[in-house]
């Protein structure tokens, strides 16, 4: 019941977040901000509506309230939770003005206020999820990478007899 309840909750965000997007892959394809780091982010937390909840938790923290009992996270994160409630409605008026005006142009205002709120929404995402959940540094994820390359090299290498090795070692 509860899982539907936020569903319902985050839908209506999700649509508008969806939509802006679909307008800045289109006013500012090459001046996106980067989401690399979502890569890094568990399985779990990469769905549908995670704009939509990213939008919702932003709105609380800049109204006051402790995202889940970290308190020194949440105070470090409401400026910016602010800054990106503000943000989105800049866009969200720039939008309205546009849509009374030509719809096939759009103008520098509104190009300023979209790159403004991507960069502001891809700061808050990294923030709030890495304080959700374990995310691994940028060091972290280098290292990892490493170890990949360094035994599917060693593997190529060897051959078969690391795989007997192994195997040996794990037992049949």
């Amino acid at each position: 019941m509860m899982n539907r309840f936020r569903k319902w909750l985050y839908k209506p965000k999700d649509n508008v977040l969806n939509i802006i997007n679909q307008i800045m892959d289109e006013c500012i394809p090459q001046d996106r901000a980067p989401r690399d780091f979502c890569v890094k982010f568990p399985e779990e937390i990469r769905h549908d509506n995670l704009a939509g909840q990213l939008w919702f938790g932003a709105e609380c923290l800049a109204a006051g309230s402790i995202i889940m009992n970290r308190e020194l996270e949440s105070m470090a994160m409401r400026p910016l939770a602010k800054e990106l409630t503000r943000s989105l409605e800049d866009v969200r008026g720039a939008l309205r003005d546009q849509a009374l005006r030509d719809l096939n142009t759009y103008t520098e205002k509104m190009r300023e206020a979209l790159r403004h709120f991507d960069v502001l929404f891809a700061e808050f995402e990294l923030s709030y999820v890495s304080a959700m959940v374990p995310v691994k540094s940028p060091r972290e994820y280098y290292v990892q990478q490493e170890v990949i390359v360094l035994f599917c090299e060693t593997v190529e290498r060897n051959g078969k007899g690391v795989l007997k090795f192994i195997w040996n070692c794990n037992g049949p």
